[in-house]
């Protein structure tokens, strides 16, 4: 059945008509639209323009290089006795009892399960969604993709357990998730003789910075708990190779997107469940002039991390309603319970970043729209509840106990820096406390710095800073370029904007102190420059 075309019914009103027509006639519209023409003209041909909207390392560039020729060769090599063996060792595992006792449980199982809420959310996308005009149809979706979507947001549910207690411990789960997909994932390399993978311009930053992460982690103050952090941004790593070389369209995005929009949905059935409910929680997370404030948190463990899963993730799922899939009314179920479950958090920075992304999201795809931020800014105010506009007014109050916790703990921590500047006190969070507290101002404890970017700074020294600032460039850069071409997904211009938005959320918390958060970004981020690599190839291995 033909659906009714809402957006281009609204997009054709007399009344949008007349708004826009106004608007693109001004005088600010104009000169800024000039601003940007003139940009558009000079920048790409200045120094600065080719260093921002060129790739480097240059995937062929690479491919001529020694090592990009031994990589080729040994590709060669191996690959020929691997297309061999494989026709004998398919056939034994087709055969074989343990996948025909899988397909057995599916067929049973499929008819319950098929038209409930959830799966039809986790599965399905990746055949309905409609590509970009830019993007190719020349291959098949991975199913490694909505493995590796299950690892990040199904395991996101299960909550940390405290200190001293027992229970499932879902950051083990996690490395353990991704790091088996990234199992398959060459074992399927090795079945189909094919070793080729694709060389995103961040993978050498990244690599940079894991060199200064590991160089951190063998001077740090703790290098046991230090190594473990390492494991952790090793398997961020991994996890933002896999995205790269797994993620070629937008079906892809939705196969792996399917899985943690059931995450999500859950975590905000269980947000609405504990704002009924209220749960324990510690005191530092209400100023005791809020009254009775409550913060839902979900499997999360804490108000903060919640609204960065849900800020990280919802502009993906908005990015794929606008590119028109099937079941949009599905979409839009999910977008509004994360929107519910942001708000529940009562975390401003995560509502300030995720207007941020809304802002970019829209002057990247649909820049003649960018009045209407200020008429939704204006509508929202005059709508949101006291209890949300009195929070609001906290985060501009100097005098806020939160506001001055932070800025004791800043304090403290440009202390540490200035002594540990060039190394850092080692990498985690482990290290940084046991240095921390050498120079932290009274009632000033904290397990991090509430900002990421001063925090690297403690962890790892100026040279983590840098590589880790130049690895977010040249992830960041990417995707916004790409995001704005108008015959490319809206979803790059998703991921660009979910990427901005947690950025501006990492200068009141630390993103990446949770191990889920920090894998999860870096996935992201692969997905993004997955995207915007399309069908290129790149390098062989």
């Amino acid at each position: 059945m033909a659906q009714f075309d809402w957006q281009g019914a609204w997009e054709s009103s007399y009344f949008l008509t007349w708004l826009l027509s106004v608007w693109e006639g001004s005088l600010i519209y104009r000169a800024i639209t000039a601003v940007f023409r003139y940009i558009g003209r000079v920048g790409p041909h200045s120094v600065v323009g080719r260093i921002v909207l060129s790739d480097w390392p240059d995937s062929e560039a690479f491919s001529r290089s020694l090592i990009g020729r031994f990589l080729l060769a040994f590709n060669g090599w191996v690959a020929r006795p691997v297309r061999r063996a494989v026709p004998f060792f398919l056939g034994t595992w087709e055969s074989s009892l343990f996948v025909r006792a899988g397909k057995a449980v599916i067929r049973w199982f499929q008819p319950y399960f098929a038209s409930s809420f959830l799966c039809q959310t986790a599965v399905g996308y990746a055949g309905d969604t409609e590509l970009a005009p830019a993007e190719s149809d020349q291959r098949t979706v991975s199913p490694l993709l909505p493995l590796l979507g299950a690892a990040l947001g199904l395991i996101a549910l299960i909550p940390s357990p405290g200190e001293g207690q027992g229970g499932l411990n879902p950051t083990i789960l996690l490395v353990l998730g991704v790091w088996g997909v990234a199992g398959l994932w060459l074992l399927a390399k090795v079945f189909t003789g094919d070793f080729s993978w694709r060389a995103s311009s961040a993978f050498v930053p990244l690599l940079s910075f894991l060199l200064v992460a590991g160089a951190a982690t063998w001077q740090s103050a703790d290098r046991a708990a230090s190594m473990q952090t390492f494991i952790l941004w090793v398997t961020a790593g991994l996890a933002f190779f896999l995205m790269v070389n797994l993620t070629r369209n937008t079906r892809d995005v939705a196969a792996f997107m399917g899985p943690v929009m059931v995450a999500g949905v859950l975590m905000a059935l269980w947000a609405m469940y504990q704002f009924k409910f209220p749960p324990v929680v510690e005191e530092n997370w209400v100023d005791p002039s809020e009254g009775n404030l409550v913060r839902t948190f979900a499997g999360m463990n804490n108000p903060n991390y919640l609204a960065e899963f849900i800020e990280l993730y919802t502009p993906i799922v908005v990015g794929l309603w606008v590119q028109q899939p099937k079941r949009r009314w599905l979409l839009t179920g999910v977008i509004g319970l994360l929107g519910i479950a942001l708000l529940l958090t009562q975390s401003r920075a995560g509502w300030a970043a995720f207007a941020v992304a809304a802002c970019v999201f829209i002057l990247l795809r649909t820049a003649r729209w960018s009045f209407l931020l200020v008429l939704a800014a204006i509508a929202a105010w005059i709508v949101a509840p006291a209890s949300i506009k009195a929070r609001v007014a906290t985060a501009l109050d100097p005098k806020h106990t939160s506001n001055v916790y932070r800025n004791n703990i800043r304090v403290g921590v440009l202390a540490l820096i200035q002594k540990f500047w060039v190394l850092g006190s080692g990498l985690g969070g482990k290290a940084f406390t046991d240095v921390y507290q050498e120079f932290m101002l009274s009632g000033a404890r904290a397990a991090h710095a509430h900002n990421t970017y001063l925090q690297m700074w403690a962890e790892t020294g100026i040279f983590g800073l840098l590589t880790i600032l130049w690895s977010l460039f040249t992830v960041v850069r990417r995707t916004l370029v790409v995001g704005a071409q108008k015959l490319r997904s809206p979803v790059v211009a998703a991921v660009a904007a979910a990427m901005v938005g947690v950025l501006v959320h990492a200068w009141a918390e630390h993103i990446w102190y949770n191990p889920k958060l920090l894998i999860s970004f870096w996935a992201v981020a692969g997905l993004g420059m997955g995207l915007a690599l399309g069908d290129k190839e790149g390098a062989k291995a």
